[in-house]
């Protein structure tokens, strides 16, 4: 089988950080079960960062593929039309792929005030169905960040004994390969390799998820074997193959507390931090933790450039018995997180 069976939807360099969400959802809506869900999705340190690219992908399990039913992101109406864009029959039902692009509704002030996203599903009438699984796809905007993304979505169906090749292994870049497959029965074994190296791609639900790194020199095929229960008529679904590079000009923090002192029961620590890295971060956040709760929190307001060596002084009041501490320094760039615990010892 040919990666045209699992067509490629884009290819494209982004300014910018690649972010996925990807949810097994297995939600029934109609019939006895319910008529409307909401499904928050997480977009870590927004704060008003564009999107170069929000694609959100979606499959429903149904009776046929007259689906009726109302999608919205964060309020706006998304279906326009209820036509799929792929199908794949199976012995009882129907499998529908459905892709969004919601790059400007995600790019609203209101929108980018938010560190998530709400899809909200609403069955219309007629037939009920399964969601099976629901994708966010999002970029993050900034020159500080590089994205190679090609990304296939479709439902490629391979039958025992057929390959679906990713990869011939020629004149390709080192990328990482994210999967999205399922099966129609748990009698099949989908194995991915990758060079000599064989996966057996476990099917603990109707679909996951697999993430791996492919050379240049490495060709890569999945492949569906029989076992001496499977038939022609049990198949193996690949949704997607999203192959990406990604490069972050990334800001590193290193501190010293310079000093710690008890006025009564006020701490007083002082502090001196450097960003060692090639950018600055976005935000920092100091927490002072004691047996793992939080007992003091602020945020930064002044920007740290790369070389930038800053003094902080953190004053505190703090709960009688305290003898030692923790105090965490999180800064965040883009989609990623990184923290540097600091020791604080009181006597």
């Amino acid at each position: 089988m040919s990666q045209s069976e699992l067509p490629l939807i884009l290819k494209k360099t982004f300014n910018g950080d690649l972010y996925f969400d990807f949810r097994n959802a297995e939600i029934k809506l109609g019939g006895n079960a319910g008529q409307k869900v909401t499904i928050p999705i997480g977009l870590p340190n927004r704060n008003f960062t564009p999107l170069q690219l929000a694609l959100l992908d979606m499959i429903v399990e149904s009776p046929d593929n007259k689906i009726d039913w109302k999608v919205k992101v964060n309020g706006v109406n998304v279906t326009k039309e209820f036509k799929p864009l792929f199908t794949a029959k199976t012995d009882s039902s129907v499998y529908s792929k459905f892709v969004f692009d919601v790059t400007s509704i995600l790019n609203t002030e209101e929108s980018m005030s938010k560190n998530w996203v709400n899809v909200t599903i609403k069955h219309e009438g007629g037939t009920g169905f399964s969601l099976k699984t629901l994708l966010l796809l999002s970029v993050y905007e900034s020159e500080d960040g590089k994205t190679s993304l090609e990304y296939r979505s479709g439902l490629a169906r391979l039958k025992p004994g057929e390959r679906f090749h990713i990869s011939d292994g020629e004149a390709e870049p080192n990328s990482t390969v994210k999967i999205i497959y399922g099966s129609t029965s748990k009698d099949l074994i989908p194995t991915l390799h990758i060079g000599e190296k064989i996966v057996r791609l476990d099917v603990h639900n109707d679909f996951e998820e697999y993430e791996f790194t492919r050379d240049s020199n490495q060709p890569v095929f999945i492949q569906v074997d029989e076992t001496v229960k499977s038939s022609k008529a049990k198949g193996f679904l690949l949704a997607n193959v999203i192959a990406f590079n990604t490069s972050l000009k990334t800001p590193v923090l290193v501190g010293n507390v310079d000093s710690v002192r008890l006025e009564g029961r006020d701490l007083v620590i002082h502090l001196s931090l450097k960003n060692t890295g090639e950018s600055a971060p976005d935000s920092v956040v100091y927490t002072i933790l004691h047996k793992g709760q939080a007992i003091y929190t602020s945020k930064d307001v002044e920007r740290i450039e790369p070389q930038m060596v800053i003094n902080r002084r953190i004053h505190v009041k703090i709960p009688e018995g305290v003898d030692e501490a923790t105090l965490r320094i999180i800064w965040r760039k883009l989609t990623k997180t990184w923290f540097l615990d600091l020791p604080i010892h009181l006597k």
